[in-house]
């Protein structure tokens, strides 16, 4: 009997246990983070890598913005935070390997950058090895280009 009641104890701390645990998750996904905190996740330091250059008369980081919070609407990725510095809009992206839209289960972060004095705008990305992983970078890089001429 004393067994039964251990066991029986133990089945109902491990249950409130999880419970909690199961509550405090929810309340972790549920905080709003400011736009500096999103920053200092995104590791911004590391996004040095040129993946897509090209010239744009009339540019305006700003419309930017707009463009890619509001009416981007590609399905091969999905743009989760948009974050303006000056001249340089910081992403957070969810795409696949390779690039089809499919499971968006990997994250990277981007800066599109204005270079004013030549009208230069360029997608910076982080560095990789990984053959496939550079590819849909480079096509994130060019469908993030085209989506602001």
């Amino acid at each position: 009997m004393l067994i039964t009641f251990s066991k029986l104890l133990i089945h109902a701390a491990t249950a409130i246990d999880e419970a909690y645990q199961e509550g405090r998750e929810n309340e972790l996904e549920n905080i709003e983070l400011s736009s500096d905190q999103i920053l200092e996740t995104m590791d911004i330091d590391n996004i040095t890598i040129c993946y897509e250059t090209t010239g744009i008369a009339n540019f305006d980081i700003k419309k930017t913005e707009q463009i890619l919070k509001q009416n981007y609407t590609k399905n091969e990725f999905d743009i989760h935070d948009v974050i303006v510095r000056k001249n340089c809009a910081y992403l957070k992206v969810r795409h696949d390997i390779p690039l089809q839209g499919r499971n968006k289960c990997y994250g990277a972060c981007f800066s599109i950058n204005y270079m004013e004095p030549n009208n230069g705008v360029a997608v910076y990305g982080y560095s990789t090895k990984n053959a496939a992983e550079r590819q849909v970078f480079k096509e994130i890089a060019n469908e993030l280009i085209k989506s602001l001429l």
